[in-house]
């Protein structure tokens, strides 16, 4: 169930070895087994819940509407899922949006790809969507997260804790965005 590939599926962004797909209907069960199966993915993304099928089907509804934009995470050139990412919380006049990641392939955990989406995630945000600002929320104890976002650019804006967990705020503007680029 692993090795789901669509060879028809339109590809947004590519990079070396990740690209940013169009999300499908199909891809949901396998975003649901790795979560499913994965209760540190969950603590992850500090959603413990192990979600039905319902619930899958119910999130990537949302993930359709306006004030939201996902992708899949296909890798390159064979483009086998392994993940999901995109943007919430999109507000057009303000021009920001909070990012999110998941790498949920196991195969391809601790490998690089998720800062290559980063990267492509950024890519999108600033040259195609036209964004001022992105923001995320990460569990500080999520270290290879903090250190990749830290490493592409984002920066420390907050602290808050919350049932005793420790989640930090980040955030890179536009304008950061592009003198990295330089």
């Amino acid at each position: 169930m692993y090795n789901y590939s669509m060879s028809n599926r339109k590809i947004i962004l590519h990079g070396e070895r990740v690209a940013l797909a169009e999300m499908l209907a199909e891809d949901q069960p396998f975003f649901r087994k790795w979560l499913s199966e994965n209760a540190g993915l969950r603590e992850l993304i500090d959603d413990l819940k192990i979600p039905t099928a319902e619930d899958q089907s119910n999130w990537f509804k949302r993930v359709q509407k306006p004030d939201r934009k996902f992708f899949s995470l296909v890798t390159v050139p064979d483009e086998k899922l392994i993940g999901n990412a995109g943007f919430v919380d999109i507000d057009e006049d303000r021009k920001t949006a909070t990012m999110r990641i998941t790498i949920g392939h196991p195969e391809f955990l601790g490998k690089g790809l998720g800062s290559e989406a980063i990267g492509l995630l950024k890519k999108y945000a600033f040259e195609s969507a036209d964004f001022e600002k992105l923001g995320l929320k990460v569990l500080e104890n999520n270290l290879r997260a903090v250190k990749s976002y830290m490493k592409s650019g984002f920066k420390l804006i907050g602290k808050e804790s919350i049932d005793g967990k420790i989640k930090l705020t980040m955030a890179l503007s536009r304008s950061d965005y592009f003198k990295s680029q330089s």
